[in-house]
């Protein structure tokens, strides 16, 4: 999708000099989809691409495949079928190409950031005592839905299977599974143990939604920390705390500042104010990441964690995921998505670090 401007089921082979689009099925979608020349576009599939190849002058060398998300069967029958050629990857190649986002781009991406402040204000709405998370995470689900979100979420984990988003209340925020680096949810049964259960949200209860929406091809990956009713003693403080942490973040988010820099920042600031161990938490670890590109993808470079020495470009979009779990008083996190500009960043998300207060 990302180099063809279509997702019918097809091979984009490149040459040095030339390419094809090997189309398997729904050639005339392809067609009207794409903004390659036509001309280039053939019908066929993996059996056909060695003769492709050699009528474009190349029989033997590097094969570049997206392996990390390949499956071992079509990788297995690459190399049979092209005993000529040596299959190496070329996914961070791909990646690092798609961290920089072009104006259309970006304008997909504020379309899906808008489509997400739907499911927030359905919140405000819906959200009451004795409502499951189940209840909670359908209505905000459905908001997005009439919005305009597509319905699926790209991730890229091949063997990932998980809801449309985590979504957790009270003491479910501390139960995080094996699942994702994050607040996950425990679901509704061991087959996916992640996302809304039946617990039932009662006063006074934090809520975290964590839903992403996906719109023509490009995704907003936000979480909220809501409170149903009155805050609890210490939550308020707890929140501040997180606020300053981003905040310190937000200081030296800017071209030319390394993603692992942005991490020790956020550390040594919750270090500093007496919450470091309460940052980033989970059930049995710490997250290592406090934020993650967005694109074709929920989940893209450049990935803000401790050992990663990429450099924040202009036009750059990253989220900033942060929380705080604390024992006594609960877990709050925030999560928003931002634009790297030539000097500094533009908040791409209508709300940024905010603890929702519903009284309803």
């Amino acid at each position: 999708f990302y180099y063809c401007g279509t997702a019918q089921p097809a091979i984009l082979l490149i040459t040095a000099g030339d390419y094809r689009l090997i189309v398997r099925k729904g050639l005339e979608f392809a067609l009207a989809e794409t903004w390659l020349d036509t001309g280039q576009m053939v019908v066929g599939g993996i059996g056909n691409v060695g003769a492709y190849l050699n009528a474009m002058g190349v029989r033997s060398g590097k094969l570049g495949l997206e392996t990390d998300v390949m499956p071992a069967d079509l990788y297995l029958r690459v190399q049979r079928l092209l005993p000529e050629f040596l299959p190496v990857s070329v996914t961070r190649e791909i990646l690092i190409q798609r961290m920089i986002k072009d104006t259309e781009e970006l304008k997909l991406i504020r379309g899906a950031c808008a489509i997400m402040q739907v499911g927030h204000d359905r919140v405000f709405e819906v959200l009451k005592p004795g409502m499951t998370e189940l209840e909670l995470a359908a209505e905000i689900e459905y908001a997005h839905r009439r919005a305009g979100h597509e319905g699926a979420i790209c991730i890229r984990i091949s063997d990932y299977l998980m809801v449309n988003g985590p979504l957790a209340s009270g003491e479910n925020l501390y139960r995080t599974t094996g699942w994702a680096n994050t607040i996950t949810g425990v679901g509704l049964s061991s087959a996916i143990t992640a996302g809304p259960s039946m617990r039932p949200i009662q006063p006074g209860d934090l809520v975290m939604a964590d839903i992403p929406v996906f719109h023509h091809g490009y995704h907003c990956d936000e979480s909220r920390t809501y409170v149903l009713g009155k805050p609890k003693p210490g939550i308020r403080a707890l929140h501040d705390y997180l606020r300053e942490i981003v905040d310190s973040v937000l200081q030296e988010l800017k071209p030319g500042t390394r993603c692992s820099d942005l991490f020790h920042t956020a550390n040594d600031c919750a270090q500093r104010l007496g919450v470091g161990d309460y940052f980033q938490t989970l059930a049995d670890r710490k997250s290592p990441l406090i934020g993650h590109g967005v694109g074709v993808e929920v989940n893209e470079l450049p990935v803000l964690e401790a050992n990663s020495d990429l450099e924040l470009q202009a036009n750059m979009v990253t989220t900033l995921e942060m929380h705080l779990t604390h024992p006594q008083h609960g877990v709050v996190k925030t999560e928003f998505m931002v634009l790297v500009t030539p000097d500094g960043y533009e908040r791409l998300s209508v709300k940024g670090c905010e603890l929702f207060v519903v009284d309803n």
